[in-house]
Parts: C-alpha cells; structure tokens; sequence
C-alpha cells in the first residue's frame, strides 16, 4: 500500500487490511480437520469481526462521500452567493439611475418656465469642508459656457440663485456660491418691493446679508418673506429667488436697516444646475 506523506496508513488501507487477515483466518481455521467447539467459538468470533470491520469500512467510506458532498455544496453555494451579490449590485445601480432620470426629468420640467434659455449641467466635484469653495460642473466652453455667466438651481420647489462662473474649461467650467462673500447682487424684497444689495456674510451658516434697506419700509418686512433679483443695473435676470428673510436688524446710527437671508438654495444638497445662456452678472 502507498503511505501518506506523515508515515502513516490511510484509514480505509488499514480497515482492507485487518479485514483480509479476518478472512483469512477464517478460512484457515475452517480448513482444519476435527475443528473443536473451541474452534467454532473461534470461528464465530472471527466472524464477528469480519462483519464489524465491514460495517465500520461501509460507515467511513459513507462519511467521506458525505464530507465531499458537502464540500461541493459550500463551493455551489458560494458560486450562488457571489451571482446575489452582483445581482443586488446591479438592482442599487438601477435604481439610482432611476431616482436620477426621474430627477432630471422633473428638473428639466420645471426649466421650461424660465424665461431665459439655460444649459443644464452636473455637479461633478466640490470641496465639502469649505462652503465657500468654489463647484465644478460638467459643462464647458463647447457647451457655450462663459465667464461670468449667472447659475441657477431648482431645490424644494424654486428655481433658486446658486452663483456665477468664475473659469471655463472646454469640458467642465467653476462655479462661485453667492454665498461667498466677495458676491453681491441686486435684491428685492417680493411683498414690499423694498430693493437693496444682497451679499454673502461669508459666516459656517451661509448666510447673506442685504444692506441699504430704507429704514421706513421696515414696517411691511416680515421674517420668511422672499427676496428676489432685482435685475437693476445687471444683465441678471429679473425674479430668481434669492432667499428668505431670516433677521431684522435695525441700528440707531444706521441710515437703513440689514436683513439677514437665508439662500434658497442650499449649495451642499444639490446635484444639477441650470446655467444661464449669455446672462452674465
């Protein structure tokens, strides 16, 4: 018989073995002349053996059939887990391109009522630890992108102010927050039609600011009123929200009153722009 490589018999050469010495045993006491009743229980203890050993080689060579089926099925059910796993990779990959196509087509929706004409574009990169950074988007000068050109975006039912382009790439352009504080544009209050200029506070909340507010329109300002662009002395368009009024500040030195705005837009939530085609402020 070949042995294992550590020395020693396999299991089922070691039971083939003490079962042919049982039998031949056997044959040998059985082909004695004048066997004893001594004999006999010899040969019956014999036979013993022989079937138990026979039984035990039937169990082990079961159990090895077992052990290599089940081995088999582990390998099956790995092959199934891993078709599950790209299967399940496949279903998220469908349904956000789903939640995107549904997004695009109510957003593309919604711009055919602006009265202007705008290039959509994606947000394809952006700083998310400074609200001040400036966004990229995927569309260029091929698309007909220009410095200075306004941006808009539409977030829970508004088409909002979002910023301006400050460069243009041939296939992505960056676009500057009106919340930076270095942006400042010509604002007008919706109910009152009080004017004055909106600028970033440049503040963790992103807040703006609108200064130059006369002191004797303060009677018809609410808190949660809009402000929209003014398109005075801009090539902005007139009516894009801006935001809404979050504070009234009033000082008794000061010539006008300060309201402190929240944009409309919030530029950490959003996806999609829309940006204006020859409108630049």
């Amino acid at each position: 018989m070949r042995e294992r490589k550590n020395g020693g018999l396999r299991p089922e050469a070691l039971l083939v073995i003490l079962l042919i010495v049982s039998i031949l045993v056997v044959v040998f006491s059985s082909a004695l002349p004048g066997r004893s009743e001594k004999g006999e229980w010899t040969s019956r203890f014999l036979l013993g053996i022989q079937r138990f050993f026979g039984e035990a080689a039937s169990r082990v060579k079961n159990l090895f059939g077992t052990i290599r089926r089940l081995r088999e099925m582990r390998e099956q059910y790995e092959i199934v887990l891993d078709k599950l796993n790209d299967y399940q990779g496949f279903e998220r990959s469908m349904i956000e391109l789903r939640r995107e196509n549904e997004e695009l087509r109510r957003q593309l929706g919604y711009s055919k009522a602006i009265e202007y004409s705008t290039v959509p574009a994606r947000i394809i990169a952006r700083d998310p630890s400074n609200l001040f950074s400036s966004i990229t988007i995927d569309k260029g000068t091929v698309d007909g992108i220009r410095t200075g050109t306004a941006v808009t975006a539409f977030q829970d039912g508004f088409f909002g102010l979002l910023g301006k382009v400050v460069s243009v790439g041939k296939r992505s352009s960056r676009v500057r927050p009106l919340i930076d504080p270095h942006h400042y544009v010509a604002g007008l209050l919706q109910k009152s039609r009080v004017e004055g200029l909106v600028e970033g506070l440049g503040n963790e909340e992103g807040e703006l600011i609108m200064r130059y507010v006369r002191k004797s329109a303060g009677e018809l300002i609410n808190v949660n009123d809009l402000v929209l662009t003014s398109g005075l002395q801009s090539l902005y368009p007139r009516g894009i929200v801006i935001g809404r009024v979050k504070e009234i500040r009033s000082k008794e030195y000061a010539a006008s009153l300060e309201l402190i705005l929240l944009p409309i837009v919030d530029v950490t939530r959003i996806e999609y722009v829309f940006v204006a085609e020859n409108v630049r402020w």
